[in-house]
Parts: structure tokens; sequence; C-alpha cells
């Protein structure tokens, strides 16, 4: 079996949404700067806002994702990365988060030690029905976490 990698369909989005709040933070700062109308800590504000939040989307949105392979699972999120070998986890489901207006399938390894690592940054809505991107997934993890073993 070869490495595979899935990405969330929202990357795109992400990507383009951290650029335009990073694009939006540098105008501002410099039109700020500019003007004279800085005073102080002024032009850090639109920074500390809009900057930090657009460079963690637009730099971290190309590798939101899992990928397996032999040797185990690794998974991209919004702030960090985890990895787990195939002999850490007992099980891949599909876990339901219940909402006030919509249901959210989310992928979940059930880990040997006995907790669950829920793949937030690969849910789909389901609204009552199964997500088949998130069941599609979760059967390519299941199979090769049972071919792996």
């Amino acid at each position: 079996m070869r490495k595979r990698t899935r990405r969330t369909a929202w990357s795109l989005t992400y990507f383009l949404l951290g650029g335009a709040c990073l694009l939006i933070a540098v105008v501002m700062a410099t039109g700020l700067v500019t003007t004279g109308a800085a005073r102080g800590l002024g032009p850090l504000v639109p920074v500390l806002l809009l900057g930090i939040p657009g460079a963690v989307l637009t730099f971290r949105a190309p590798v939101f994702g899992v990928s397996y392979g032999p040797a185990g699972v690794k998974y991209s999120g919004l702030l960090g990365a985890r990895s787990y070998a195939w002999a850490d986890i007992r099980e891949v489901r599909v876990a339901v988060l219940e909402g006030r207006v919509y249901t959210s399938d989310v992928p979940e390894l059930v880990l040997a030690s006995g907790g669950t690592d829920p793949l937030y940054m690969l849910a789909g809505h389901s609204s009552g029905r199964t997500n088949k991107r998130v069941k599609r997934l979760v059967a390519e993890l299941e199979a090769a976490r049972a071919a792996a073993s």
C-alpha cells in the first residue's frame, strides 16, 4: 500500500480567507502609518486582529488533511499535527456531532488506549443523513488499518 493524502474540501476557502485578512491588515496598518493617524500602538491593532489569524490560515490551509500509509496516520489541523501508528488505532469510525441547526459527521480514530481523536478539519455537514465524503474517507482509513495489521 502506498501513502495517500486526503485534503479537506475547505482548504482553498481557508487559504483565500487568510490571504484576504492578511492583505486587509497590511493595508490598514500601512494607511495608519502613512496618513500620520497612527499614535502609539495604533497600527498594531489591525495586525493583531486580522494579520495573525490571516497568516495562520494562509500558511496552514495547504497542509490541512490526513495522510495515511503502511506506517500509520498523520493528521494536520489548524494549529498542529498528530501521528499514530496503526497499532495504536483500534478502529476508525464516523462520529456524529449534534447541533441545534444541523449535524456534522467527523472521522474519529478510536485509540487502543481507550481514547478517541476526532479529525475535526475533515468534518462534513450531514443534516440527518450520512455525509458521503466522510463515510468514504472513514472506509479508506479503516481498509488501510486492516491491511496494515
